[in-house]
Parts: structure tokens; sequence; C-alpha cells
């Protein structure tokens, strides 16, 4: 009876350790706590809740627990938005063509958002002929900001330049804007360097793996 109650309490012992195991730190605070430095060089997939080709994660530092920075997998699966989005806009109806500070409701402290595509359709721009030389206008595409109950949001800018629609027809904007989440951008620093037609180089602040 004796042998068997040590062996009990040996089995209990075991599980009890190998259900919480620190690295560096005597007092783990959950199934693997590392006291330091991690470093993991691939995608953390899951293969054995998810299908064949696995459900990727990624590791995110938290600001809002305690401790802060504490590192989190995040469930790409679950997550209703993406750290990179793709936008497909449609605007119909558009004054001619212009559209002025269009709030995307995506606060700049927040993301980045570039232009990747956009189409005009459904009308013709007009030629401008104010001046001796007859022109159809320059395509414009800006990303500009606006504030909105004290919040500062992206915004979209879109025109012909110095001209309208023959007509004055209305016409429609496909957009299509890419969203990043502004703590995956890197900031290369402003290049002051002098551009001319015989200029070759790289900026001095391109990183080396880009030039």
């Amino acid at each position: 009876m004796k042998k068997i109650t040590t062996i009990l309490l040996a089995a209990c012992t075991s599980l009890n350790i190998s259900a919480q195991v620190g690295i560096n730190t005597k007092t783990p605070q959950g199934t693997l706590d590392v006291l330091g430095g991690t470093l993991i060089e691939s995608y953390v997939i899951d293969t054995v809740n998810s299908y064949a080709s696995g459900n990727y994660y990624l590791l995110t530092r938290s600001k809002d627990t305690t401790p802060i920075g504490k590192v989190k997998l995040l469930d790409i699966a679950l997550r209703n938005v993406a750290p990179v989005n793709t936008y497909n806009i449609t605007l119909k109806n558009v004054s001619q063509d212009d559209v002025v500070s269009l709030n995307t409701g995506l606060e700049t402290n927040k993301y980045v958002v570039a232009i990747t595509g956009a189409v005009f359709t459904d009308a013709t721009p007009g030629v401008n002929t104010t001046t001796s030389i007859k022109s159809f206008g320059a395509y414009s595409t800006e990303v500009t900001s606006v504030i909105n109950g004290g919040k500062t949001y992206n915004a979209v800018n879109l025109s012909f330049q110095g001209a309208g629609t023959t007509s004055a027809q209305n016409g429609t904007w496909s957009l299509t804007l890419c969203v990043y989440e502004k703590a995956l951008v890197k900031d290369w620093g402003t290049y002051t360097g002098n551009i001319n037609s015989s200029f070759t180089g790289v900026s001095t602040n391109t990183p080396i793996g880009l030039q």
C-alpha cells in the first residue's frame, strides 16, 4: 500500500512539474515561461487543430496586459483584420471627377494607406481649353489626412487636375487601397542628395538588403 501511495505521489509530482516549465526562471507563470530573449526562425504553425497545411500565427507584443510587453500568439484565422489589408472601393456618381478628402476611417497613428490602383469610368475627362495648349488635365491621386472628432484619419483625393468631364457628366472611381498596420512600417529617413539626369546611385538611407 505504501509503495502504491509513493508511486501515485511521484506521478502527481511529475505531472505538476511538467505542467509549467520555466527557462531562466524558477517560478514559471505559464505552461512555458521564458525569461530572456527568444528567437524563432520560422512561422509558428498549428498542424494539429487545423488543416494539413497548418494555421499560421503571428507573434505580437501586447501593450494592454500585465506585464506590459507580454508576447502573445495571434491566430490569423480568428482575426477580422489582418496586419496588411487590400480594400476595393467603388465611388459612384462622383461630381464630374473630383473626390476631396474622402475619410477612410483609418487613423493615421495606427495605419499607413497607399493607393495601389485607381480607374475612372462612366465619363470622359474634359479638355482644358483655357490655355493655348489643350490638355486633358493631370491624373492625380493623393493620400492626405482629415481631422474628425479630435482624431486624424487617412483621406483620399482624386481628380484630373486642370480639367473636368465632357458635358459635366458625373463619373465612377474604382479604388484599390493597401492598408498596413503602422507597427509594420519602418521609416527609412529622408534622402537629401542631389538628383539629376545622370544620377545612378541609391539613397544612403536605403537598407543594404534592398540596394
